[in-house]
Order: C-alpha cells, then sequence, then structure tokens
C-alpha cells in the first residue's frame, strides 16, 4: 500500500493506520451511479475502502453530465458503471471495483448483496429502494439510505447495531401513492446533490469503522442552500412523508 496516498486519514487519531488497514479489508456496493452515486463512489475510493461494487443499468446521458462528474462527453452511449471505473481507476489504484450494468431483480439482489459489507442507495425510484431495503433487512446487511428534492437532503442508515430502524419506519404511507417527480420537472441543485452524496459516503466510512455519532435509527434532514438542518429519531413510522425525489 502506499501510504503517501493515504497520509491524510494516517494522521488522524480516529482512523489512523488501523483504520486504513480496516478500510483496505470493506467491500462497499453502492447500486445508483448518478447524481448521489457519482460524489459517494469517489469519496470512498479517496477514502481507502478496498473494494467497490456499482450497480447501473442507465448509460451516460449528455443531459446528466454536470452532476455526474466522474464522466465525460466522449463516454457518452457507454454504460454508467464502465465509464465511471474506467476514470477511478486512474487515481485510485489501492481500490479494487466490480461494475454490474445492469438492474436490480428480486432473482438477483440477494446472492449480489451477499458479497458485501455495506450497501448503499443512490437509486432514483421506489422500486429499487424498496426492494433494496427489504434486501438489506433479510441480509443483516447495514444500508445508507437517503432522499434528496432540490435543495433539500435527508440521509440515515438502516440495520446498523441496536437501531435497525427499516424504510418502512420512516413513513406510515403506502408506497404505492408517493409520487415522485422527474428531475427535468422539478430540477437538480448541483451542489446539493454532490453534498448529499458526501453526507452519505461519510455516514459509510463511520459504519464500517465503528465511528460515533451514526445516523443509526435517527434521520438528517439538511437544506444545501440555507444551512438548515436537524435530526430526527424515529422508531415507528413519522408523521411527515419523507421526500421522495431522488437524483
Amino acid at each position: 500500500m502506499d501510504s503517501s496516498f493515504f497520509n491524510d486519514h494516517l494522521q488522524l487519531p480516529f482512523i489512523g493506520r488501523p483504520g486504513v488497514d480496516n478500510l483496505k479489508k470493506k467491500r462497499v456496493l453502492v447500486v445508483g451511479a448518478g447524481g448521489l452515486g457519482c460524489p459517494v463512489v469517489s469519496a470512498l475510493a479517496s477514502s481507502g475502502v478496498g473494494h467497490i461494487g456499482i450497480v447501473d443499468g442507465d448509460r451516460v446521458n449528455a443531459t446528466n453530465l454536470a452532476r455526474q462528474f466522474l464522466y465525460t462527453p466522449d463516454q457518452v452511449g457507454e454504460f454508467k458503471t464502465t465509464a465511471a471505473i474506467d476514470y477511478l481507476r486512474t487515481r485510485c489504484v489501492e481500490t479494487s471495483f466490480e461494475g454490474y450494468p445492469l438492474y436490480l431483480s428480486p432473482q438477483t439482489i440477494d446472492s449480489l448483496f451477499a458479497a458485501y459489507d455495506l450497501i448503499i442507495d443512490a437509486t432514483d425510484n421506489f422500486l429499487s429502494r424498496s426492494m433494496i431495503a427489504q434486501a438489506c433487512l433479510k441480509l443483516g446487511l447495514p444500508q445508507v439510505y437517503r432522499a434528496i428534492f432540490r435543495t433539500e437532503g435527508q440521509v440515515t442508515v438502516f440495520n446498523y447495531g441496536e437501531s435497525t430502524g427499516a424504510m418502512t419506519d420512516l413513513s406510515a404511507v403506502d408506497p404505492g401513492a408517493i409520487v415522485g417527480t422527474a428531475c427535468t420537472e422539478s430540477g437538480t441543485y448541483i451542489i446539493g446533490s454532490m453534498v448529499i452524496g458526501l453526507l452519505m459516503a461519510n455516514e459509510a466510512v463511520k459504519v464500517l469503522l465503528g465511528l460515533p455519532g451514526i445516523l443509526a435509527g435517527k434521520l438528517l434532514l439538511f437544506d444545501v442552500l440555507t444551512l438548515q438542518q436537524r435530526i430526527v429519531r424515529f422508531s415507528k413510522p413519522l408523521a411527515t412523508t419523507p421526500l421522495e425525489q431522488i437524483i
């Protein structure tokens, strides 16, 4: 291992050499390589996570390049997984990457997830989010979950420690009744997607290293534009519906 690449973390008392070595052994699966997945994957690789899997069946689209910074105009039409890994391998040589250019299905999700230590949901539709949450709960895998709408975001962690809150605990609303607005209709605050993506990666590192302050059983609500934030503890359905517009 090239220690110089991780020099910043080696000097931190809450990470140091033990933490760097520990992260090197971890396997994280990021589902979704869009506006949230890009900052998540980049931050995890830069932090020294040893193996990162990326699941996404979409291809690079020119209209998304502003918020999906792992891709270039020359890669339009390529699978996002391939394009992202091509870039990441040029700078994060200590991390191994595996791409899954596919959409999740009930037939494959359990076997795919079982090979990883932690799952990060960076998808853009409720069906995928529900499938991911159910699989993680079934397999006992910690999951980083989020929602984002324009400048506002929410982040939490499921299935960690004694706080085993699940996605169903966040809202009493029937999933079939939840209607999201497409990014093309509601707009996207580019900085917002990057900030929320980095907060997701932050929770992942905290879980992998057992650091304090993990958002397990707690929902962070953060407005990137105004910097207003609050944390809500949940052990039963909240009175309000979580933001369901996902980038």
